[in-house]
């Protein structure tokens, strides 16, 4: 493992952010268009069949994220705790990654032939569970080889991978028939995870031998391990805080991505007018609209970056989550695809200016020595955003639709209002919440030394 007290130039930083491309492509291009056109298809036939019916595809989508995302809300820590531990001569995090991504690919290739729902939501699981073993332990490879006052610049490089990797995927998967999408989604994991695995060295720490002693130490048993392995977070409780909020915001965005392919279908009826250009297809318009939306929170990443090191990091997330509730509150008033557009312009910035600075606040306030379990854990907020949303609207839209559906038989859309509401309360609940953070950073000559032993309180 490389030490963090080493300068990283930009190069470095530059390829240790590249498998967050790799990982943010995988589910840009699978949730926002890819998935929803597997279970419905525009245009079905017998190589491409629909697997539900049209008016339960909200909650089939559901069902289907919600099973693979409470997966990753398990393996993700784990992967990551177990990584802290790992020792091999290929280091403690590359052999999980090399693992997670190989797995992932040959999920993807199932995911290409499913022949029906309940064949998806299994192999859909196997991918998140190939993907979660890969992301616990690369999270924890990134504070291993960045010093403390480089996090904000790489930050920075993970929010341009995080969009771009976005962007990428909706763009290249817009086109593309959603079986065939699922090889080249595949293809992405593979080079990225292998640039990773063969371009970032890791070296032994000078903390390996306190944790060889901490591994030789009698198991616990289950109950008394799940019990140390939740009171731990109780030192860091602004640690905790930052979890939460951040479950809260990316609740609200994953809401609007997870069904924007849905509602730009059902809301504009084959109107897919943006700025005058008719892009064809709900696919595609799904596709450009949420490339337009990404494009702009990348140009936002720098200059979120920079205003966090004027301003601090909590403020910046801070004003971004309200900027996403104002961006919901006027998309409930849209009756275009350019409105739509415009109207999320807020919250791509919102999206921008978290990506890009909330992991260098969690990594400012996670213990070093345990990164790869921190960070891990905040996939309780990554991946239970992700579930939330499906799981919680999926259903609830589908329901207001049938009955605000018009006299003639066409799809209501009353329930995507309900998500845009309920997306603005979330974005102000997670700026409420992250008001809770006191501390700039954890040092890491006090990262063993209790900070609290309960949440703090204003």
């Amino acid at each position: 493992m490389g030490r963090a007290s080493e300068r990283v130039g930009w190069r470095r930083q530059l390829t240790l952010a590249l498998f967050w491309f790799g990982i943010s492509f995988v589910w840009g291009a699978l949730l926002a268009v890819t998935l929803p056109f597997i279970l419905v298809p525009e245009h079905a036939g017998p190589g491409s069949p629909a697997l539900v019916a049209p008016d339960a595809k909200n909650t089939a989508l559901s069902i289907l994220e919600t099973a693979g995302l409470l997966i990753a809300l398990l393996v993700q820590p784990a992967a990551g705790a177990v990584s802290d531990h790992l020792h091999t001569r290929f280091g403690r995090r590359r052999p999980m990654i090399a693992i997670g991504a190989l797995g992932a690919v040959a999920s993807l290739l199932l995911i290409a032939v499913s022949p029906s729902f309940i064949y998806l939501v299994g192999v859909y699981c196997l991918l998140q569970f190939s993907m979660n073993v890969a992301q616990g332990a690369y999270q924890g490879l990134l504070p291993d080889t960045v010093p403390p006052d480089q996090r904000g610049r790489a930050s920075g490089w993970l929010g341009v991978a995080t969009l771009a990797g976005n962007v990428a995927g909706v763009v290249v998967a817009g086109p593309l028939a959603p079986r065939t999408a699922c090889l080249v989604i595949g293809g992405m994991v593979l080079v990225t995870a292998a640039v990773t695995v063969t371009r970032v060295p890791e070296r032994p720490s000078v903390d390996q031998s306190a944790t060889r002693i901490a591994d030789r130490r009698p198991p616990l048993r289950p109950v008394a391990a799940l019990r140390a392995y939740v009171a731990e977070f109780a030192r860091y409780p602004d640690f905790c805080w930052v979890v939460l909020s951040r479950f809260l915001i990316f609740t609200s965005l994953a809401g609007i991505q997870r069904f924007a392919a849905y509602y730009i279908h059902d809301a504009y009826h084959g109107d897919y007018r943006l700025f005058g250009w008719n892009l064809g297809s709900a696919q595609t318009a799904t596709s450009v609209v949420l490339a337009v939306i990404i494009v702009v929170g990348i140009l936002t990443t720098y200059p979120a970056v920079r205003l966090s090191d004027v301003i601090g990091r909590r403020a910046v997330i801070v004003s971004a989550a309200l900027l996403g509730a104002v961006s919901f509150l006027l998309l409930f008033l849209a009756t275009s695809l350019t409105q739509v557009a415009l109207f999320a312009i807020p919250a791509a910035l919102c999206f921008g200016g978290v990506v890009s600075v909330d992991w260098a606040l969690m990594a400012d306030l996670a213990p070093r020595s345990r990164a790869g379990k921190f960070l891990g854990f905040s996939n309780l907020a990554t991946a239970g955003s992700q579930a939330a949303a499906p799981t919680i609207l999926g259903p609830v839209i589908d329901a207001v639709n049938a009955h605000t559906g018009t006299a003639s038989g066409a799809t209501g859309t009353g329930g995507y209002r309900v998500l845009f509401i309920t997306g603005a309360l979330f974005f102000i609940g997670g700026a409420v919440v992250l008001r809770r953070v006191r501390l700039t950073r954890i040092p890491d000559s006090d990262e063993d030394a209790p900070v609290s032993t309960r949440f703090a309180v204003t």
